[in-house]
């Protein structure tokens, strides 16, 4: 485990156990094994500087510390623990959804909205949730499919198509739990990889860069990341592609400059 600069290492010390609990094994210090995954603790505040992290073989679990006393919160300690054993991501009684069209997108988000408002979210929270529904939906409806040569069927066409075909369809869940909403999206590809994720950390904080070398306006991401307290992914390569997001209900409008995990594990 390595520690950022904005945490002071009696801190570092004292969250190991809190990981520990959710079966986060932890090995510090420079004399670890190579190839281990690196676990990043910080304050939540995302930066360029953590587009390298992400770059790393393999990428590193940014983990904020938002809880008390500066330590990771039990919530996103339990989605780390989950993630990198292979469970579940979502907590249960999820509403599962197929995507196969922008119909199928748009009604989605509409039912994940009113989720919000019936759990008492904010106006602010339901417009936000619908956003990212639509961005998670778009990115796995059109960027994840390929075909048998590894070429993308519709990336390059977004404007135009209106359906995918039925193997192409992808899953979209969402739950209300303890004042947040999460969100879960899965294709049957698994090409998804931290690139694109550290492209939209290298322009945090700035305008936003337009990359439309995969297809869309390389926007999707970053709109992701601003609005969600944690993002985790999971991907095995070449079967399937998981992206959970999770949304706080309250009326926050600032969300980009909220603390933010961002967990990639690429098995």
């Amino acid at each position: 485990m390595i520690a950022d600069d904005s945490l002071a290492p009696a801190l570092v010390e004292q969250a190991a156990p809190i990981l520990a609990r959710d079966g986060v094994a932890l090995c510090q210090g420079p004399g670890s094994p190579s190839g281990l995954r690196r676990l990043v603790l910080f304050d939540g505040k995302l930066s360029p500087a953590h587009a390298e992290s992400l770059r790393r073989e393999p990428p590193a679990l940014l983990l904020a510390t938002r809880g008390a006393d500066g330590h990771p919160s039990a919530w996103e300690t339990r989605l780390l623990g989950a993630l990198l054993r292979g469970d579940a991501l979502l907590p249960p009684g999820a509403s599962r959804h197929r995507l196969q069209a922008v119909a199928d997108i748009n009604a989605t988000g509409e039912a994940a909205a009113r989720a919000v408002t019936q759990a008492r979210g904010s106006r602010t929270a339901a417009a936000l949730v619908a956003d990212v529904v639509h961005e998670l939906a778009a990115n796995a409806l059109w960027d994840a499919p390929v075909d048998a040569q590894g070429q993308h069927r519709y990336a390059h066409r977004r404007a135009e198509v209106r359906e995918v075909a039925p193997e192409d369809a992808c899953e979209l869940s969402y739950v209300v739990e303890e004042g947040r909403v999460w969100l879960e999206v899965v294709d049957r590809f698994g090409g998804l990889r931290p690139g694109p994720f550290a492209r939209a950390l290298e322009g945090w904080g700035g305008r936003v860069q337009v990359d439309a070398s995969g297809g869309g306006a390389g926007l999707g991401l970053r709109r992701i990341l601003e609005h969600s307290d944690a993002v985790a992914v999971r991907v095995a390569a070449g079967r399937e592609s998981r992206v959970l997001c999770v949304v706080d209900l309250g009326e926050a409008r600032r969300r980009a400059a909220q603390p933010k995990s961002l967990l990639f594990c690429l098995q």
